[in-house]
């Protein structure tokens, strides 16, 4: 079924496709099926992330463990496209994801990446590098990374907004004066929690293919693979 809904897409019978099954058996199919843009050596899945006040971009999530510098370089130019295609940013700032924001910082092929950056034109503004508490501070439009650091970055992200859902609700429900208090404050946290809430922001996009593929997260209920289709259409229809 995964790979008969690309093949609708390769042959134009259809706009997009999504799917909630296996990662890299989409992947591969996606990428032997509708083929990687010209100058694109491997698809990117990108993602957007909520941060303080705006969207964000955020890839490589999990398609390519290892990345070289070049290729690096290309998912700044995807991400770039993308946030200026479907978020609507002139010329989105562009962070690579590091341990530090120092130039002597990070593996080889982050600093060389950093270095192309630099120099060369591309369709956003390069920042520099980011670290981990930029992102959900919403620092830059798009953040760059490996698929390995951006998959442990956003299942980490994941986890911390279960924590604090988890702790919230045991706090609120720990004596008769916080339940009151919950309930004086209970149409800002609705509010929180549908700001908050991953279904939302679930659906990824496989970046540098001839086509539209969005992942959905697998467990995912209606509501979220419905954003997920919501999503991948929007992206069909702005003409990615």
């Amino acid at each position: 079924s995964m790979r008969l809904a690309i093949n609708a897409v390769a042959e134009k019978q259809a706009h997009c496709v999504v799917s909630g099954g296996n990662t890299g058996a989409l992947m591969a199919m996606a990428k032997m099926v509708l083929k990687c843009l010209p100058g694109i050596e491997r698809p990117a899945i990108a993602s957007l992330l909520p941060t303080v006040d705006k969207e964000i971009v955020m890839l490589d999530l999990g398609a390519n463990l290892e990345c070289t510098a070049e290729m690096l370089v290309q998912f700044a130019i995807l991400g770039s496209v993308y946030a200026r295609v479907v978020r609507g940013h002139e010329q989105p700032s562009v962070g690579l994801l590091n341990i530090g924001s120092e130039d002597v910082k990070g593996h080889e092929e982050i600093r060389e990446a950093a270095a192309i950056l630099q120099q060369v034109k591309f369709p956003g503004r390069y920042a520099g590098f980011v670290e981990g508490n930029d992102i959900p501070m919403g620092t830059v439009d798009v953040v760059v990374t490996d698929g390995f650091t951006g998959n442990v970055a956003l299942k980490t992200a994941e986890g911390v907004s279960k924590l604090i859902t988890t702790v919230l609700k045991r706090k609120l429900k720990a004596s008769p004066l916080a339940m009151f208090g919950a309930l004086l404050a209970s149409g800002a946290l609705k509010k929180l929690k549908n700001e908050m809430d991953p279904r939302l922001y679930n659906g990824g996009m496989f970046l540098g293919l001839d086509g539209v593929c969005v992942k959905s997260h697998g467990g995912m209920d209606a509501i979220g693979f419905c954003n997920a289709i919501l999503h991948a259409a929007e992206i069909a229809d702005k003409n990615f």
